[in-house]
């Protein structure tokens, strides 16, 4: 049974991530496709936890 996936373009690079969860499955760049393993991952999260703080600290402006 195929996993339903939400693909995700942005400049410079695309992602896909697993609908149900949420979670990356393969981050891709203009030059490169690279499966997500726990570098990826990690760097996911951080910039993620970095955006949201900063939308945090704008709407407590």
């Amino acid at each position: 049974m195929a996993k339903a996936v939400n693909k995700t373009q942005a400049k410079g690079g695309r992602d896909a991530r697993n609908a149900a969860t949420g979670r990356a499955i393969f981050v891709g760049t203009v030059s490169d496709v690279s499966k997500k393993n726990p570098k990826t991952s990690s760097t996911v999260k951080e910039i993620s936890s970095r955006r949201r703080s900063a939308l945090q600290r704008l709407a407590n402006r």
